[in-house]
């Protein structure tokens, strides 16, 4: 069932097998479990209760961090680093109390609460920003490195010392996707740059309890605990990719994610539930997106709040309710948003511009500015079954040399783009793995049917570059 977000949801209760259910009602007492979901490309998002014998869906609102502010609760919705920009809602006890813009917040990930303000990962600005609840960012703290290159996503306070969580210390704008299985992974202090755990994949989700840090071993699909002197207490291997982590008294809980990648809706994320002592297996429970981003026990009188929302004036509850004409008549859809059809001819019509730079190095992945217009008189979005993506060609200028990266990555668009509007986002472009000067051709395609400009020449942008290699003893920031 889909609801609007921050709509209270009517739905039916999933009920739990007696393993879970002691687990709900002995470890969480008076909380709920909370689990948030990002929603990236075909996965799915929002926020999920599980709580005594039900498992609920509140909204599917993507959604990244979730943390506890005193007895607020504070929640970071998902937005990718091609649209920029960042937004915060914070709950008290009656529903939304606080709309946080933060323009300057990329790709964000995680928040932490320090008694006066929310500590957010700026991930795609390699960075970590201190937000008051009025929006304003008072402190800055900055990786070295490009944007993007030590990919810093979870934050976390021990006493009044801050540590990050990264995939590795990289120079280069997402310089640890080929390494991600190195284990260059770390917990760190921001302040003295001290690792406090190494040889991690991918890492998520550090906590400090039991006088050991324990973190989220994401693609090695485990969580490990590692003393103060650095060496490794415990292990879980778990069934896929973990991030998310909240402990109880007795518990420790992990959310477990799907490989990216795949449409099929019959396979879903999961949490699973660890004694906190030995970190043996008691339970897992699924919730209804493929990825888990974040899994927190919250007090049970938040819930409510949560459910109401923005929802908090009568009147709007009884006007807002965009499904209520599809319910009315027994009808519910089955697509959250529109789907992509597949596009005639005609229908190929785009003006595209872009901030192409006059050269590339060789392999290295290079951020692109750009403006898509829609001059047809249909509806643009990445959405399956036929998406339409924002993507480039490669062709060299002194043929018959080849491209082996001819075609290249693809750009969601940030939204559904409407027929004669536009829409500004940056794009990943991935350069030739070879020097010379080459035409690069900035287009769309749509998965599985044509790209725009072998429909038509105008619906791309091209310039000529040169793509240069750089020295090769480039190393890691230390």
């Amino acid at each position: 069932m889909y609801c609007n977000p921050g709509s209270i949801c009517e739905t039916r209760a999933n009920r739990l097998t007696a393993q879970q259910l002691k687990f709900n009602t002995a470890a969480i007492n008076d909380g709920i479990l909370l689990v948030s979901g990002a929603g990236d490309g075909d996965t799915g998002g929002g926020l999920h209760a599980l709580d005594g014998e039900a498992s609920e869906t509140i909204d599917r609102l993507s959604t990244a961090g979730i943390t506890l502010c005193e007895n607020r609760l504070a929640r970071l919705l998902r937005t990718s680093l091609n649209t920029g920009g960042g937004e915060i809602l914070i709950y008290d006890d009656r529903g939304v109390s606080h709309y946080l813009r933060v323009d300057e917040l990329s790709d964000p990930h995680y928040m932490t609460w320090d008694g006066q303000h929310l500590i957010v990962s700026s991930t795609g600005t390699n960075s970590l920003l201190w937000i008051t609840l009025d929006g304003k960012v008072a402190r800055r703290w900055h990786a070295p490195g490009e944007d993007d290159s030590w990919h810093l996503n979870d934050v976390c306070l021990v006493g009044r010392r801050v540590y990050a969580c990264a995939f590795g210390k990289y120079p280069h704008y997402r310089g640890y996707k080929d390494h991600l299985m190195k284990g260059d992974g770390i917990v760190f202090d921001i302040a003295s740059g001290r690792a406090v755990v190494t040889d991690l994949c991918a890492p998520h989700s550090p906590r400090y309890f039991d006088d050991a840090w324990t973190v989220c071993d994401s693609l090695r699909n485990a969580i490990v605990q590692v003393d103060a002197e650095g060496h490794r207490r415990q292990e879980a291997p778990l069934r896929s990719f973990t991030r998310g982590l909240a402990v109880t008294d007795d518990y420790v809980i992990v959310g477990e994610s799907v490989k990216r990648g795949s449409y099929d809706g019959s396979i879903r994320g999961s949490v699973a539930i660890l004694r906190r002592a030995d970190f043996s297996f008691v339970a897992r429970l699924e919730v209804p997106f493929r990825e888990v981003s974040e899994v927190a026990v919250v007090p049970r009188a938040l819930l409510h709040a949560v459910k109401t929302g923005f929802r908090t004036n009568p009147l709007r509850v009884s006007e807002s309710d965009q499904l209520q004409m599809f319910r009315d008549v027994g009808i519910e859809p089955k697509h959250l948003w529109a789907v992509s059809e597949r596009l005639t001819p005609d229908q190929f019509k785009v003006r595209v511009a872009a901030e192409i730079p006059a050269s590339f190095v060789t392999g290295k992945l290079t951020l692109v500015d750009c403006i898509v217009e829609n001059l047809s008189d249909v509806f643009l979005t990445s959405e399956p079954p036929y998406p339409v993506n924002i993507s480039y060609r490669w062709k060299s200028t002194l043929p018959p040399i080849s491209v082996d990266r001819g075609d290249g990555n693809r750009t969601l668009l940030p939204r559904m783009l409407l027929p004669c509007s536009t829409i500004h986002c940056r794009m990943e472009v991935l350069a030739p793995d070879i020097e010379g000067d080459f035409e690069i051709t900035v287009t769309l395609v749509q998965e599985g049917v044509a790209w725009f400009h072998d429909i038509d020449a105008s619906n791309a942008c091209s310039a000529i570059v040169k793509v240069v290699r750089t020295d090769s003893s480039a190393s890691l920031v230390t």
